[in-house]
């Protein structure tokens, strides 16, 4: 009598290594969503970095005065990412115009501190191609400024992202 596998064996050991391999190939769908998941992280991270580090610079630059500084400004509004939103409660159709804005106005209200950044908000495929959502808030005679950024690929997506959040205090001449 020779020893052999069974037709049962055989179609056991089948269906063992079908369920292993069919396993690992579900895997792959869950990995590539997962990779594209953590560029889109590590892009939105390097726009909040490239977007809020000017604002931080002109906002903490010791020859800034007192005088310029201490005047109220928010951006986009008093309401803050409220600004991005239409009266009907949805995303605005372009918040990087809006952003923008807030990048431009910002800058110019910090003007003082001539720290030669331009006063345009940085753009590029370096960033994945994102569009940026910014809010400045400063209230009158605060010595803080909050800065907050977001970024997403797809404009309905904006207030679902990380945000990025940062403060800065006056550090300039008190006296002027």
């Amino acid at each position: 009598m020779r020893k052999a596998f069974t037709l049962m064996e055989v179609n056991l050991a089948i269906l063992i290594m079908a369920g292993g391999i069919l396993s690992i190939v579900s895997l792959y769908s869950l990995a590539y969503r997962e990779n594209r998941q953590s560029r889109e992280d590590v892009a939105g991270a390097a726009y909040a970095d490239a977007v809020i580090s000017p604002l931080v610079i002109a906002a903490s630059a010791t020859n800034l005065e007192w005088s310029a500084f201490r005047q109220e400004f928010n951006y986009p509004s008093d309401a803050g990412w409220e600004g991005y939103f239409n009266n009907d409660g949805s995303i605005i159709s372009s918040p990087e115009s809006v952003a923008g804005a807030v990048f431009s106005s910002a800058m110019s209200q910090l003007k003082g501190s001539n720290v030669g950044q331009s006063s345009n908000i940085p753009k590029g495929s370096s960033y994945g191609d994102l569009i940026p959502g910014l809010v400045v808030m400063h209230e009158q005679d605060s010595a803080i400024v909050k800065i907050s950024f977001r970024a997403a690929k797809n404009p309905k997506e904006l207030l679902a992202m990380p945000l990025y959040y940062t403060e800065v205090r006056f550090q300039g001449d008190p006296t002027k």
